[in-house]
């Protein structure tokens, strides 16, 4: 008897960290650096399990490769570590909610130099995306420099096996709608 309590202590005990703020910072900066060092298997590690729901962990890899590293243009994040926003983690229908904002900087690299008619169409094809707040052509660098507004929404539930999980709010990846129906969304603030 003593056996089972013990366990179910420790068993309580993991669950209450693993949602906890200070281990949702911790997952937070983890899938950063992945998505910085372009850690692509550390990246899915780490999303919500409905991103495997139609695509096999290695599709979602290469996906990310091919989005980072191509033979036109690559992704760089700027910085190494980044200052993230938390709201308060929201208990709903049984799980553990947090969305966090940040506001990031990256490069999207060409391969080739760009003609001024070419650099003109891609700011403004760029402009067009909601989150992207600001964009320069930097010829030195043969790059665009984005800052955008990003908005993660961490995942702790029966679903994830109570470890944080994240979904990215990315239109070129997957609907939000996909992952959380819209009255989770609305009380989320989404």
């Amino acid at each position: 008897m003593k056996k089972i309590i013990n366990l179910l202590l420790i068993l309580n005990f993991t669950v209450f960290y693993s949602q906890s703020i200070e281990n949702l910072k911790i997952e937070t900066k983890n899938f950063y650096a992945a998505h910085y060092n372009m850690d692509f298997e550390g990246i899915a590690s780490l999303y919500h399990p409905k991103y495997f729901e139609k695509f096999t962990k290695e599709t979602i890899t290469a996906g990310l490769d091919e989005r980072f590293q191509n033979d036109v243009d690559g992704i760089r994040f700027v910085f190494p570590t980044m200052t993230f926003n938390y709201a308060p983690i929201q208990e709903i229908n049984s799980g553990k909610y947090c969305v966090i904002t940040f506001k990031n900087s990256f490069r999207i690299i060409k391969s080739n130099p760009q003609a001024e008619s070419q650099v003109q169409k891609d700011l403004a094809s760029y402009l067009k995306i909601k989150n992207y707040k600001s964009v320069k052509f930097e010829s030195k660098r043969n790059s665009y420099f984005i800052e955008e507004n990003v908005t993660w929404i961490a995942v702790s539930s029966a679903q994830t096996s109570w470890k944080w999980t994240f979904i990215e709010m990315n239109s070129t990846f997957k609907s939000l709608d996909e992952f959380l129906d819209t009255s989770l969304q609305k009380e989320l603030g989404l």
